[in-house]
């Protein structure tokens, strides 16, 4: 009697690693690692004040801006905590004139915004951990204070004072 060998191809080679991969998903899942604690408590952490600044806001936009209001960033449903303090000022923008010098503009029915938030969050080696989300000072966001809501930058991130 002749034997046949067994004939291993690209085909069983896929449906093994699929097969790998399945059972690797699962057991992840069901036995992986616990969110940190701060990630699951959105709430957890001391108070920060977090700046933010917008160069170029519609006048009528800032003018809806009330100390109070609920801030949050709703794209990524974070939290942002209480607007407590807001400045305006003269928007400026920068372009070159006809001699290729850049000059300084005012930029009419605009203006420029500094939102300061009391935030709830936990201090990282790189940044502030509010909720699931890592703010540092440079990043963009959109800040929505009430109805309003501003492109912004992360100025400062510092302790709050205790109440």
């Amino acid at each position: 009697m002749s034997q046949k060998k067994a004939k291993f191809n690209i085909v069983d080679f896929i449906v093994i690693l699929i097969l790998i991969a399945g059972i690797a998903f699962v057991g992840v899942k069901m036995f992986g690692g616990q969110e940190p604690a701060a990630a699951a408590d959105p709430g957890s952490g001391v108070p920060y004040l977090v700046t933010f600044h917008a160069d170029c806001v519609a006048e009528e936009v800032a003018a809806t801006l009330r100390v109070g209001s609920k801030a949050e960033n709703a794209s990524r449903n974070m939290d942002l905590g209480t607007l407590v303090d807001f400045t305006t000022a003269e928007s400026v923008t920068y372009s070159y004139n006809s001699e290729g010098v850049c000059v300084a503009s005012e930029k009419p029915g605009h203006v420029s915004v500094t939102l300061v938030c009391r935030v709830t969050g936990t201090q990282q080696p790189t940044g502030l951990l509010v909720g699931q989300y890592l703010l540092n000072v440079g990043h963009k966001m959109g800040a929505c204070c009430g109805s309003t809501e501003i492109d912004s930058v992360v100025w400062s991130i510092a302790p709050a004072a205790a109440e």
